[in-house]
């Protein structure tokens, strides 16, 4: 007797989630389904931070500030960059922007006034938030073509700066 019940609940399951599984079908590609729509449909891809990235830099400003001592201009560094690798560099510039505390680090956008194909906004990590407006002498290491996923794709920056008075 008790084997039949379970027989009963068993087959009972079975044919509740074979009907669920068939409605589910049914309702996918029925009478309601898109017009046109068929089986394979294109995968859009997800959005990418690409967008944001055109927003990242801050707008060019007219600046004239002279390089640091022993330093480089934004250019410079844009123009001979692969010169520069790995190395560190120290720029003075202006705080454009400043986002703190994005993966445990702050980002600071820095311009100098100079510009070497269409690129003049130089992107600076650091454990200091500098003030925005304010011209600082910074110190850091060039990294090349960091990507951080989600488009977020940097061909030069600088990486762990350190604030020189």
């Amino acid at each position: 007797m008790l084997f039949k019940y379970l027989k009963f609940i068993i087959v009972k399951k079975i044919l509740f989630i074979t009907g669920l599984l068939f409605l589910l079908s049914v309702a996918c590609r029925g009478p309601l389904a898109k017009p046109g729509a068929s089986e394979q449909q294109a995968v859009t891809p997800a959005p990418t931070g690409a967008a944001h990235m055109e927003v990242a830099k801050a707008g060019r400003e007219e600046l004239t500030i002279e390089k640091a001592e022993g330093g480089i201009t934004i250019a410079e560094l844009f123009s001979n960059r692969n010169d520069y690798s790995g190395k560190t560099v120290k720029i003075k510039g202006k705080v454009t922007k400043v986002n703190p505390g994005i993966m445990g680090k702050n980002w600071i956008h820095l311009q100098d006034g100079t510009i070497f194909e269409e690129e003049f906004d130089l992107t600076v990590t650091s454990d200091v938030i500098p003030e925005t407006g304010s011209v600082v002498t910074i110190e850091g290491k060039v990294a090349l073509d960091k990507d951080f996923g989600y488009g977020y794709t940097y061909p030069i920056m600088l990486e762990e700066a350190k604030f020189i008075q």
